[in-house]
């Protein structure tokens, strides 16, 4: 398969939670340099992530402290199929689209709160 969104594979280092010397290795998929998309028991997520600086590690990110998106469950296909062909689906789209046609139809979700305005005077 080719890769037309330039997609590599890569492992995010994810933690501390309980134990401040636990963390976790996750294998995924990055894009643009800082945004990793992995899966977890079906769930595709997606978070910010920064470069290790080490060059005994250079396929090595740490999480961003972005929070995190869940952007569908029940995943079964391959990681990178699916990536790929999301955001060539969501490249399509102009922002008013997505807002409508996604967002909005989020099935048993509470409200989202959005900050679109950027001049509020």
């Amino acid at each position: 398969m080719s890769n037309p969104v330039n997609l590599k594979r890569v492992t995010m280092t994810y933690g501390p939670d309980d134990d401040p010397h636990m963390h976790e290795l996750l294998e995924g998929i990055l894009y643009d340099r800082s945004y990793f998309f992995y899966l977890e028991h079906g769930i595709l997520c997606l978070r910010h992530v920064r470069k290790v600086e080490q060059p005994d590690h250079p396929h090595l990110y740490v999480d961003g402290e972005s929070g995190g998106l869940q952007l569908a469950k029940n995943v079964q296909r391959e990681i990178m199929e699916v990536v790929t062909e999301m955001i060539e689906r969501l490249r399509s789209k102009d922002g008013l689209a997505f807002l409508l046609d996604e967002l909005l139809w989020l099935h048993g979700r509470s409200h989202i709160e959005l900050n679109l305005v950027k001049n509020k005077g």
